[in-house]
């Protein structure tokens, strides 16, 4: 295990985050619910497979079902928020 080359990996990491371009909130949505999408639909592509065919990786099976689950939950709490935040708008009075 190599500990001295850490902070130099970790240092371009976060050089390259914040290089990013900053795109709008919409975007940004759309952008996550389409990876989101994409692992769900990886994670039954492998199950499917895997059930179907034996074919496949019993633990890389679940790791993409349980990644599935953690972006699906987190995706929904995140919308709960946008419309709970929706709801604290509108019931403001001007």
């Amino acid at each position: 295990m190599n500990i001295q080359g850490l902070p130099s990996q970790l240092g371009s990491v976060t050089q390259t985050e914040n290089s990013k371009p900053k795109g709008n909130f919409g975007a940004l949505l759309k952008q996550y619910t389409a990876d989101v999408n994409h692992d769900v639909k990886t994670a039954a592509k492998n199950a499917e497979t895997l059930a179907v065919d034996g074919v496949g990786n019993v633990t890389e099976t679940m790791l993409a079902v349980k990644k599935a689950g953690l972006s699906f939950q987190l995706m929904m709490a995140a919308r709960n928020k946008m419309v709970d935040a929706y709801r604290e708008v509108m019931r403001m009075q001007v």
